[in-house]
């Protein structure tokens, strides 16, 4: 089990601070506690920022300061370099301001007697050789090979403080945290927890650009990963890249709401920068002159429409074709689609797929393509670190989980799961004060009535509603797959027959990046949570 948090769902100001937090959840038990940002307001030094104080059951009290950057000792002073440019810094005189400032603080708050404790430095990025400074010693110093090892340093230090002991009460960890809670629980609103999270895994998404440079001289390619690995950013990435090296491009999906994802990405860009084509593979297929039939077809062993794609697809002129075709959510296509593809493309075309074979979830006959290059994602970048842990438990390959810490996932137990939702969505925006806009509601099976009312005013605006309205959004599993929202309520009104139902809470589930709350019957929510859990 974890250790305990305050606040429970911090803000961390920089990617540091990230790492750091990240450590200590990793190696801390559920009987340590750890405060991030606590602010105490002191009489000498005015408001002071502690960036972590750690309460160790075993050992006592650990004060973190945290630098960020490439940190390097000139033979004078401690320097910290980054993109914005480099500054002499004093760590072990800040440490020492915020240990002293939080042990005068509670001083008066605790009746137990001096306890140990002592600060430490952090530099997350940064792996340091000795610079004899008598001020900060290596010993008080955390570096970037020591993350994975950071119980053992906090030990380490905290332990060498022999003029104090730890409490010999059994919750004195619970006890002097009571002294600290009250300044560390200030209230957090949920968008400017939502906005920090934002924004780490923006960045983290942003890294995989890496892999395109990696792939540039393929010019056909499978890029496979699990659901929240950031293939649809990729695949738009690579889309806008081969555009800007002037080819004409087509982005083509199976899925309406991810072709307007990528509508309004295109829209975002110049107009010599944008995408020649964007839509589904039943309108590319309009496009040629020919059809692909109700997805009921899709299921069917012969293709009813594939001699006719093939025939039109063959007399297409050069001008007509394409340099080169993005597939997302690859895994919902049928062979014939490949087959038409192939004969779209101009001489020397190119070939990027993006795709998870766990999320499909149509009952398709699908197939993958010839003569392509497979490359493997493992991470998950979308998804929080506690909806990336149940992810964990639906897929045979190991997922890195590289998201933030969030909220627990929540389980209503409703005999009415659609009812339930609706009472967790009013909860939600009228008593926890989320914004409407942050949610959705899905359903693994038929559509919600606010739904239904949506699309008789017309598909395109249906979509419009996702990204331009203030409201919360409602659609099923099957119509949001590749797409996200922060907070997810997942009503479990049943499943299609020709679906997998551990598939459809697979792609369900990864649709939220920060909140999930599954509603279902006490029958299923059982079922649910034992597959969640690995039983």
């Amino acid at each position: 089990m974890p250790p305990k948090v305050h606040p429970p769902h911090p803000i961390l100001k920089s990617s540091a601070e990230r790492a750091v937090f990240e450590a200590l959840m990793a190696t801390l038990s559920d009987e340590d506690m750890i405060f991030a940002n606590l602010v105490i307001a002191d009489s000498e030094h005015g408001d002071t920022e502690i960036d972590f104080v750690v309460l160790l059951k075993e050992n006592g009290i650990a004060v973190i300061e945290v630098k960020g950057g490439h940190i390097t000792h000139d033979g004078h002073g401690w320097i910290q370099s980054d993109p914005s440019g480099s500054r002499y810094i004093e760590p072990a005189g800040q440490a020492v301001k915020n240990f002293h400032v939080l042990m005068e603080y509670t001083h008066g708050r605790w009746s137990q007697g001096a306890i140990r404790a002592d600060w430490l430095v952090a530099f997350p990025f940064a792996n340091i050789v000795d610079p004899g400074d008598p001020a900060l010693p290596m010993d008080r110093i955390i570096q970037k090979s020591q993350l994975p090892h950071i119980l053992s340093s906090l030990k380490s230090c905290v332990n060498a403080n022999l003029s104090r002991s730890v409490p010999t009460i059994n919750d004195w960890v619970s006890i002097f945290g009571k002294n600290l809670i009250p300044i560390a629980s200030q209230k957090v609103s949920p968008e400017a927890v939502l906005g920090n999270n934002y924004e780490f895994i923006r960045s983290l998404t942003h890294e995989r650009a890496q892999l395109l440079d990696q792939l540039s001289d393929n010019p056909r390619y499978y890029v496979k990963g699990p659901a929240g690995s950031g293939k649809s950013w990729l695949a738009f990435e690579q889309a806008k890249r081969w555009t800007q090296e002037g080819r004409e491009v087509a982005v083509l999906t199976f899925n309406e709401g991810l072709i307007s994802y990528f509508t309004k990405k295109n829209a975002e860009l110049s107009d010599e920068d944008q995408i020649s084509y964007i839509g589904r593979f039943n309108d590319f297929a309009n496009f040629i002159g020919s059809d692909v039939g109700h997805p009921s077809h899709h299921t069917e062993q012969v293709d009813r429409y594939r001699d006719d794609l093939l025939a039109k697809a063959r007399v297409l002129t050069d001008e007509q074709k394409f340099d080169a075709f993005v597939i997302d959510e690859a895994e919902d296509f049928l062979q014939s689609w490949w087959e038409v593809l192939d004969l779209s493309l101009r001489e020397n075309g190119r070939l990027a797929l993006f795709g998870d074979d766990q999320q499909r979830i149509f009952g398709f006959k699908t197939a993958v393509p010839e003569n392509v290059a497979y490359f493997r994602l493992n991470e998950n970048l979308r998804n929080s670190q506690q909806i990336a842990k149940a992810l964990s438990a639906l897929v045979d390959r190991p997922i890195v989980a590289r998201g933030p810490h969030s909220f627990e996932i929540e389980y209503v137990i409703s005999p009415d799961p659609v009812a339930g939702a609706d009472q967790v969505v009013s909860d939600l925006t009228l008593k926890e004060n989320w914004d409407s806009k942050e949610i959705a509601l899905l359903t693994t099976k038929s559509r919600h009535e606010t739904h239904k009312d949506w699309l008789k005013i017309s598909s395109e605006r249906y979509w419009e509603y996702l990204w331009i309205g203030d409201y919360v959004f409602y659609g099923t599993v099957a119509g949001f797959k590749g797409l996200e929202k922060p907070v997810v309520v997942l009503a479990v009104d049943g499943f299609h027959d020709d679906a997998d139902w551990k598939d459809v809470i697979y792609v369900g589930i990864s649709r939220a990046r920060d909140k999930l709350i599954i509603v279902a019957d006490a029958q299923t929510s059982g079922k649910i949570q034992a597959l969640l859990s690995g039983n």
